[in-house]
């Protein structure tokens, strides 16, 4: 997954229409698999309709090979960004400062045309003013990626993943599924790590039938550690708390112990409860 994710940014940074295909195509089976039920309809229609784009609008498709399905700001090679980005750092981002729409003009759909439609003359007087004044905006060749900053942060991350990895250490011999952060062994009926036969065997279900019509069903799909975190009792299923199940276990070994105040003189939980609601979630703060 890992892999895919790397193809994709370099797909879209360099504009490489095909590698950008193939890796929405590696994505389906694992976007199907963990339940992304929208994105994976949506990516599988997009797929069928982009693969045969080259005989439904062959200019467009042309373009898209010569690496304009990415929007470029500056002319280095490895400066292309998607569309839906730039759409979040340019409009999006002059709408709602200095001159925008935010900022007492107005969100009618009149204003908000006038304002779209406006655009390209103030970029015409923006470059005027730029060519009267001798002052122009441009950017350098290196890459913002090996500045000495970037990589003196990138090696320090890097050391924290190593140390992360000695302490909690997955390459054991131990051959069962378990959570390398808890230590939680996970269930027998959990499949996570076969996500993509998972994510195949669904797309395989979806073959011949429109996207209206066909619905996912959550049995179907992988099923992780958190989902399996249960028991029954009389036939109930019960939810496991983690915390309370450590505070107790610590409980029963304190009594058997003759030190039971020395026990009592730590926090009995698993994380910082002032600090968390629960085990993933944050409190807000004060």
């Amino acid at each position: 997954m890992v892999d895919i994710l790397c193809k994709y940014i370099r797909a879209e940074r360099t504009g490489n229409w095909e590698l950008h295909l193939q890796t929405v195509s590696e994505m389906l089976s694992y976007l199907a698999a963990c339940g992304h039920n929208h994105y994976t309809k949506s990516a599988w229609i997009y797929l069928q309709r982009m693969s045969n784009l080259h005989n439904d609008h062959p200019d467009v498709y042309q373009h898209f090979r010569e690496g304009l399905h990415v929007v470029r700001r500056s002319d280095r090679y490895w400066a292309g960004l998607s569309s839906d980005l730039i759409i979040e750092q340019v409009l999006m981002r002059s709408l709602k400062t200095s001159g925008g729409l935010t900022r007492g003009r107005g969100m009618t759909e009149q204003q908000r045309l006038t304002w779209l439609l406006s655009k390209p003359a103030c970029a015409d007087v923006n470059c005027a003013m730029q060519e009267l004044t001798g002052v122009s905006y441009n950017t350098g060749e290196q890459n913002k990626d090996i500045t000495k900053a970037r990589q003196a942060r990138d090696w320090k991350d890097t050391h924290k993943i190593l140390k992360y990895l000695r302490d909690m250490n997955p390459f054991t011999s131990d051959t069962s599924l378990r959570s390398i952060s808890t230590g939680v062994h996970a269930h027998s009926t959990v499949n996570v790590d076969k996500a993509k036969d998972v994510g195949n065997a669904i797309l395989i279900s979806m073959e011949g039938k429109t996207a209206a019509e066909y619905n996912f069903k959550k049995k179907d799909q992988v099923i992780t550690l958190d989902t399996k975190n249960a028991v029954k009792v009389d036939g109930i299923a019960v939810q496991i708390d983690p915390q309370l199940l450590f505070q107790r276990l610590t409980i029963i070994a304190a009594k058997a112990t003759e030190n039971f105040e020395d026990v009592f003189r730590y926090e009995l939980c698993s994380y910082p409860p002032a600090l968390f609601d629960s085990s993933l979630l944050l409190r807000e703060p004060q």
